[in-house]
């Protein structure tokens, strides 16, 4: 296949290269091997680029290369338009109407805040790596496009209405056993959790309220 529309893309050029029929067979089959394993996507998109950017027909260091796509070749813009693009709509990156959702997320990983304050030296290297990833999963066939936001789960504050509860039992007044539980509204295991829950400790051993804390 390869070999086919190479002979017709470069026409005298094909034949000049590949004249006789033993030089034929034996490049046919070093193609063969060097291009085993990919994808008649891919292949048509190298052969694509080969009409664009290659007089005559390619080797194969030079064919392979094709295989590897740059921003342009997928419609996207260049590496230096889309990092120019990220710094100057870092401030606002939300009202920004992005040229490509590619574009978007790299600077996403690249970090907004990064793009304002730190130097070129710093960010743009972060930002043509994740550019270049994400370049090669869309050629790759993959939909890039941005994460939907994950809703956060309903709180739960039934431990801190429990807990409230044993201490107006205890006599505590509603607005001290408020405070005294709110330590209850931080993620389990953090550490302002565990700072807050020793001060209210503390303030239940001053009262003389012998009442548990949970953890």
């Amino acid at each position: 296949m390869i070999f086919a529309r190479f002979h017709h893309i470069y026409t005298h050029r094909f034949e000049s290269a590949y004249g006789d029929e033993t030089t034929l067979n034996q490049a046919k089959r070093e193609w063969a091997m060097s291009l085993a394993g990919l994808t008649e996507v891919q292949l048509e998109f190298a052969l694509e680029r080969c009409k664009r950017e290659h007089a005559w027909p390619p080797t194969i260091a030079e064919f392979l290369k094709l295989l590897e796509p740059t921003p342009e070749s997928l419609g996207l813009p260049s590496l230096d338009q889309a990092y120019l693009e990220a710094c100057v709509n870092a401030h606002h990156p939300s009202a920004h109407t992005w040229t490509h959702v590619c574009v978007q997320l790299a600077a996403q990983q690249v970090s907004y805040h990064a793009l304002r304050s730190e130097s070129e030296r710093t960010t743009k290297p972060v930002f043509k790596a994740a550019y270049t990833a994400l370049c090669k999963r869309l050629f790759a066939g993959e939909v890039v496009e941005i994460p939907s936001p994950r809703s956060l789960p309903e709180p739960n504050f039934n431990e801190e209405l429990a807990f409230v509860n044993k201490l107006k039992a205890e006599g505590v007044d509603d607005v001290n056993a408020q405070a005294l539980a709110y330590y209850l509204e931080k993620p389990k295991g953090s550490e302002v959790r565990k700072r807050y829950r020793k001060q209210a400790i503390a303030s239940l051993e001053a009262m003389n309220v012998n009442v548990e804390a949970p953890q």
